[in-house]
């Protein structure tokens, strides 16, 4: 899953929608997350920019992005579009997959949120931006541009579906070839919606379900 998605399944906390951001910067093992965190021990991996442990409800986001990527990627129907990309892109299919989930979801976004996209993008951009020291320097530099060109909703565009696996390639150090996975993606625009709507649908229950798991809280 890409950005978008990790925010929105994180739910209302807006400390568990930051570590849904944080998934992709935080890496190493996670602290045992319950009445003794945080203890004297923690690695430096759980420390934010300022050296100060992450709240535990921002690590608990991680943990469920943690999840809900290895939820996507076991999913019959993830597989099934990756598998309709050919196998000349199986390799990186699920990158470009991953930023068509969250422009599936700018454009459909009220079938999975109850605020309008605008409103959700910029609660969640100023609180980052009020926690802007304590973020790696990736994560916040991300978040920057990201607010100042409304990236959330942008992805709604098919430009800036295009534009963003530029930007990704760029970063591979491997010949991706993100541009033409998009084509393909492009090429299969409908179906493929039908399905992966589907899939973000079940996602967002199974993240309602897994959230009550690592929050502790049984389901009534």
């Amino acid at each position: 899953m890409n950005y978008l998605a990790h925010v929105l399944l994180s739910g209302a906390d807006p400390q568990w929608q930051l570590g849904g951001f944080l998934g992709d910067f935080i890496k190493g093992p996670l602290p045992a997350l319950d009445e003794s965190y945080p203890s004297e021990s923690l690695s430096q991996s759980v420390l934010d920019a300022q050296g100060s442990p992450w709240a535990k409800p921002v690590l608990q986001g991680v943990m469920l992005h943690r999840q809900l990527d290895v939820f996507t990627d076991s999913h019959p129907i993830y597989k099934q579009c990756v598998a309709m990309l050919g196998t000349r892109h199986r390799r990186f299919a699920s990158i470009a997959l991953d930023v068509f989930l969250d422009h599936l979801l700018a454009r459909h976004w009220s079938e999975f949120h109850h605020h309008s996209l605008d409103h959700f993008s910029h609660q969640f951009y100023d609180f980052c931006r009020e926690r802007s020291a304590a973020l790696p320097r990736r994560a916040e530099g991300f978040m920057r541009a990201a607010s100042e060109h409304h990236l959330f909703a942008g992805y709604g565009r098919w430009q800036v579906f295009e534009q963003v696996l530029v930007r990704i390639d760029q970063r591979i150090r491997f010949d991706s070839n993100l541009s033409e996975v998009g084509d393909e993606i492009g090429r299969h625009y409908d179906e493929l919606s039908i399905l992966l709507l589907m899939f973000l649908s079940e996602a967002q229950k199974s993240a309602e379900k897994k959230r009550l798991l690592i929050a502790g809280i049984k389901a009534v």
